[in-house]
């Protein structure tokens, strides 16, 4: 049985930025030195404040853009470099917000409202309220910032309330020396005007173009970590690009009798079932990896099917699968099947398939390492420049599915492979065992291809990764295969990073539709409690 097929995509154009992009260190540095011209010009009294005041907002205008992109870590993939560039820009447009908490501010817009992350204030009527609204945006965000401290991380709190106390407290002591008014000319007024005219050129204005209009907004609400120089790009893209259909090829439902070849332990209550594919079905039974095969048998009387992914990279084809209590296919497979007994087996199938990449993340537990693993081996091998991180979750090392022949791959790709294992079971005698001495010093120094964790890979661990080394905007590809509760912790923590649902690929679980009159479906089964059927949420990124 297959799923249904998905409506057609449009491709999305790459999105690869340089360690530093220059445009928008350029776009800094100019914007810098037409606000001291201005400065200069407006102190000295050389020119009115009719012609200062305009350089001021077009100046702070250039700052708002260099600060946006670091927002979204589109000024390169130096996550150090945002960071110090986005909080020199921000002074420039608010006296009131640091740049960590604006960041936030602007990533949850865009998580929480998708592909109209615009700010509802700066659209609610009446219209007269409107450009008060626009002047004192900023205002607002310190406000909802404020209402969810408890929240966020205290360093970010501890530097937004520093902020906060700091720049006005310095504006009010050049106030008291006699110098309201060049403040206001050179800094107060300019930076209102540019609040006010950024709120109506994304904000309003793009609410009141045409669908099919070219506007910022639509280019940045589907590549938001695209440097702001290549908007233009995206759009010829975009245009030039025909609609995808995401469904899988078509393939005759028709079940083949295949004898089991063999028959391989994983751990205490996982095996590895490899089938033998005769000559004449060895092309209908190609595969991808990444892909799904449809395992039939008749169990104590009744005819039950179930998906599993193929666990090998080439030849062979072979799954993995592990019991669980009360599940009735998992258990026959692991228990009862011996070799050259024969299962009905449907021809592979499914688009969690990974594209060429030159840098992946994935995210896998238990038995979610089946695709997973094939898919990054192979990826790797064809592709001498492309690099893998892997976060893996398990029980405990004697749970862990394939932890000999992660340990080989990453031998094998020497630096472009690197696993880090995390154990929910914090007494597990493996993270205890005496490893070698420069093993434990090498983990210890992050110099390590492969370390060990002891506990789960929480929101905290995952934000932490996400902030420096696997910041979105260095990575091409995310896969996740695991258990709903851990999907949607990384979706979540994903998307608090600017990265859009369509951008993971994702094996997607879901109840199955009524089945015909003398089909079932197993109980849950597998590693994640699945009584489901294979589908993707398979996007182009």
């Amino acid at each position: 049985m297959r799923a249904p097929a998905a409506s057609p995509v449009l491709p999305r154009l790459r999105v690869r930025v340089p360690a530093v992009v220059v445009p928008t260190l350029v776009l800094f540095a100019a914007s810098l030195a037409l606000g001291g011209f201005a400065t200069w010009l407006a102190l000295d009294r050389l020119a009115s404040p009719l012609v200062t005041i305009p350089l001021h907002v077009a100046a702070m205008f250039g700052m708002f853009v260099v600060a946006h992109d670091c927002g979204h870590h589109a000024a390169g993939r130096v996550t150090w470099f945002n960071d110090v560039l986005g909080r020199l820009a921000t002074p420039f447009l608010t006296a009131l917000c640091a740049f960590p908490a604006g960041r936030y501010l602007h990533l949850e817009q865009h998580r929480r409202a998708g592909e109209s992350h615009l700010t509802p204030r700066n659209l609610r009527r009446p219209a007269w309220q409107l450009p008060l609204r626009w002047v004192f945006n900023d205002l607002w965000h310190v406000g909802t910032y404020l209402k969810r401290t408890a929240e966020r991380p205290q360093a970010e709190v501890a530097e937004a309330l520093g902020m906060l106390v700091l720049v006005p407290g310095t504006l009010a002591a050049v106030i008291a020396t006699g110098h309201g008014w060049e403040l206001v000319v050179v800094y107060l007024l300019p930076q209102r005007l540019m609040l006010a005219l950024s709120a109506w050129w994304f904000d309003w204005f793009p609410r009141h173009l045409p669908e099919d209009a070219f506007s910022y907004h639509g280019v940045h609400s589907r590549y938001p970590s695209l440097p702001f120089y290549r908007y233009t790009e995206a759009r010829r893209a975009d245009r030039s690009a025909c609609p995808v259909s995401a469904s899988p090829p078509a393939s005759p439902d028709v079940f083949h009798s295949l004898p089991v070849a063999r028959l391989r332990p994983l751990t205490g209550d996982a095996v590895e079932v490899g089938f033998a594919v005769p000559e004449h079905l060895r092309e209908e039974f190609e595969f991808t990896p990444g892909q799904h095969v449809v395992l039939r048998a008749v169990i104590d009387g009744e005819q039950v099917q179930r998906a599993y992914a193929v666990s090998s990279c080439s030849g062979e084809l072979r799954v993995a699968v592990k019991q669980v209590p009360g599940g009735r296919m998992s258990t026959f497979l692991t228990t009862r099947v011996r070799a050259s007994d024969r299962l009905d087996v449907l021809p592979p199938s499914g688009q969690f398939t990974l594209g060429p990449a030159r840098t992946v993340v994935a995210i896998a537990a238990g038995v979610g390492i089946a695709p997973v693993l094939p898919m990054l081996s192979h990826a790797l091998a064809t592709s001498p420049r492309a690099r893998a991180t892997l976060l893996y979750v398990n029980r405990s090392g004697a749970d862990t599915i394939y932890a000999g022949e992660l340990s080989a791959l990453v031998r094998r790709f020497e630096g472009r492979l690197r696993v880090e294992h995390f154990r929910t079971d914090e007494r597990d005698p493996e993270l205890r065992q005496g490893r070698a001495p420069f093993d434990r010093i090498a983990s210890a120094l992050a110099i390590s291809d492969e370390r060990y964790h002891s506990g789960p890979l929480d929101a905290a661990r995952l934000r932490s990764l996400l902030d420096c080394r696997l910041h979105p905007a260095k990575i091409d590809e995310w896969l996740v295969c695991a258990p709903v509760d851990i999907a949607g912790l990384v979706r979540a923590q994903l998307a608090d990073h600017g990265v859009p649902a369509d951008g993971i690929l994702s094996e997607r679980f879901c109840d199955l539709p009524p089945q015909p009159e003398g089909e079932r479906w197993a109980e849950p089964d597998g590693a994640f409690g699945m009584r489901l059927q294979f589908g993707t949420d398979r996007r182009f990124a």
